[in-house]
């Protein structure tokens, strides 16, 4: 874990501790604390919600930090997906890094997984990059070249996310899987396009926390989804299961 990660992750409210868990984490497999955090939504974030139990909602999706390796609520569910696809009996992230069906995929993670970007690092298949560096609109990946791409709320920053899961398609198999999160709002009635509404920046901290997260072109909100995005996934060519309930939904998109 990052010690700016660590700063960010301790310094919280302290009545937020009551709202901690303790549990196995699908990542590192330990033991752990899950650490509650009013403040991984910034104010600005927060005014945007409409209901405020959607907001509480996603205050845990995006904290509930594993105090051994830092995932957050989101990344054990991506993982737990995984698992759930190609775990094998694996009990975690750990674990299924280490199941030979998994390690022969051909695998694109775009965007770093954070907490789990190391366990992927030691897979020989893997090919990393960050968008925008790696435009996910335009992949430089021949036609077919994965087996599985996994993304964590990335579709929401580029500006056209239909051509994004079209190119994602491209680049896997007949059968590869998109499994990847993106925000969807039930308090939305429909999607929108955030370019002409006050600007948000996702992954930043509240006040002086905030020199360890900055806000950057690539962290800048273009979109809000609402539940029909799913349909916007279908379209490009996949068929879609989701993984968990509510807020914390994982999607994984099969290929056609």
């Amino acid at each position: 874990m990052r010690w700016q990660d660590w700063v960010w992750f301790h310094t919280r409210p302290l009545s937020d501790r009551r709202h901690d868990e303790q549990g196995m984490c699908d990542v590192c497999g330990q033991r752990s604390k899950f650490l509650y955090s009013r403040w991984s939504m910034v104010s600005r974030q927060a005014r945007d919600f409409r209901d405020d139990g959607v907001l509480a909602a996603f205050r845990r999706r995006e904290s509930m930090w594993c105090s051994e390796c830092g995932a957050s609520t989101r990344e054990r569910g991506l993982w737990r997906a995984l698992i759930d696809h190609y775990g094998a009996g694996a009990q975690s992230g750990r674990d299924l890094v280490r199941v030979p069906a998994f390690v022969s995929l051909r695998l694109a993670e775009i965007n770093r997984l954070n907490a789990g970007h190391d366990l992927l690092q030691i897979l020989p298949g893997v090919s990393y990059s960050e968008y925008p560096d790696e435009d996910i609109q335009a992949l430089s990946y021949p036609d077919g070249a994965f087996d599985l791409v996994v993304t964590s709320d990335t579709l929401e920053h580029v500006p056209d996310p239909a051509l994004a899961l079209r190119e994602t398609r491209r680049v896997l198999r007949p059968g590869g899987r998109h499994i990847f999160t993106v925000p969807l709002r039930p308090d939305l009635p429909q999607s929108r396009d955030r370019r002409d509404l006050p600007p948000i920046h996702h992954g930043i901290a509240p006040g002086p926390l905030a020199l360890l997260r900055r806000p950057t072109d690539d962290m800048l909100a273009l979109h809000d989804f609402a539940w029909e995005f799913l349909k916007v996934v279908a379209d490009a060519g996949f068929e879609v299961e989701l993984h968990g309930e509510g807020v914390e939904s994982v999607i994984c998109a099969t290929a056609h």
